[in-house]
């Protein structure tokens, strides 16, 4: 009998490394079945529209197959782990097109090809990760703000700091956080040091000390439902990108959303070119049809995006919103990998578990 069960045991374990395994080297395979004029693109969902850029097939008879992940540390772990094959379009945040960017897997861009560069604005080129822009072309940014429900403030704004989120208050006992190790943690660093560098163990350890503490007082932590939890009077007060919590204040009056004095975060999601892939003409006649003024405008429409693109739709709400906070915030940070997966991951998991 015990016999039997360590045969059964081993079975399990080997059929699920096998899954594993199958998923993780899934685009190679994927590569033996699709269509040699075609384009497959990794992307986080709600950043490009698949109905809308059918246009763009069939006007060029280029195939393009969308492929999603949740967030960046599963596209870095399918770039490492398949070397970037299977893929030729990829959409990764600022700190991930800079670990990208190391390892070798993504293609140096030719400018001479992509003559939109010009419109796009030039707060968001030259950042850290990819100072001369050589490797990816800015698409999208956020910056994290706090939503609340004026209701519950008696239509006054509340106090725009950290404070709101970090700081136990008898009155405020339901808060929203995001549900990102990395997001998380960072944003507790900020709001105890001003700032995310030198993070040693005592830091750390002070890090890990308050986000325990503050869990008493957060309902959920999610990156999906903020918006929804704010509108529907769950939750007075909550942590959000600026596109989600704009979203939600488009259609919800007693929604609004304060920047923090003390600063705040800043997202630029990026477009970058696998190094793996071989097909760069489709790439940059794709690219072109991306940053056209009506498909930004589309994209901005249907999920909110804020677009680093002048000219949109929403370039003077844009405009008004960064120039907000720059003038609000006294520091404008980025995720930057200051900490490594093992210490996210353990400070993470203490969280979740006490």
């Amino acid at each position: 009998m015990a016999f039997k069960k360590i045969v059964l045991r081993i079975l399990i374990i080997s059929f699920w490394a096998v899954v594993i395994y199958l998923f993780l080297l899934s685009p190679k395979v994927a590569n033996f079945f699709i269509k040699e004029r075609s384009l497959s693109i990794y992307v986080f969902p709600k950043l490009i529209n698949a109905k809308y850029i059918r246009q763009f097939e069939q006007k060029t008879g280029i195939k393009l197959y969308l492929n999603y992940y949740e967030n960046n540390d599963e596209l870095l772990v399918k770039m490492k782990k398949t070397g970037g094959q299977g893929y030729d379009i990829i959409l990764p945040s600022d700190y991930a097109v800079e670990i990208l960017k190391k390892e070798g897997l993504l293609k140096k861009l030719d400018k001479s090809k992509l003559p939109f560069l010009k419109n796009i604005d030039p707060r968001f080129l030259g950042q850290y990760f990819d100072p001369q822009n050589n490797y990816s072309i800015p698409y999208s940014w956020e910056t994290y703000k706090i939503g609340y429900n004026k209701k519950f403030f008696k239509d006054k704004s509340p106090e725009p700091s950290w404070h709101l989120i970090f700081k136990e208050n008898p009155d405020l006992r339901c808060v929203i956080m995001a549900n990102n190790a990395r997001e998380v943690v960072l944003l507790a660093a900020f709001y105890l040091f001003g700032s995310i560098d030198n993070l040693d163990a005592e830091k750390i350890q002070k890090i890990k000390d308050l986000l325990i503490k503050q869990k008493k007082w957060v309902d959920v932590y999610t990156d999906l439902r903020s918006d929804y939890l704010l509108a529907s009077e769950t939750c007075p007060v909550s942590v959000g990108t600026s596109g989600e919590i704009w979203q939600a204040t488009r259609f919800d009056k007693n929604l609004g959303f304060v920047i923090p004095k003390e600063g705040t975060f800043m997202l630029i999601d990026s477009i970058a070119v696998s190094a793996a892939s071989k097909k760069d003409d489709l790439i940059y006649k794709f690219l072109n049809f991306l940053y056209k003024k009506e498909t930004v405008d589309f994209h901005v429409d249907r999920y909110s995006l804020f677009p680093v693109v002048k000219g949109t739709k929403i370039d003077n709400y844009c405009k008004e919103t960064i120039e907000q906070i720059f003038k609000t915030a006294k520091k404008i940070e980025f995720f930057r990998s200051v900490l490594s997966e093992d210490q996210l991951n353990e400070i993470w998991i203490d969280l979740k578990v006490k």
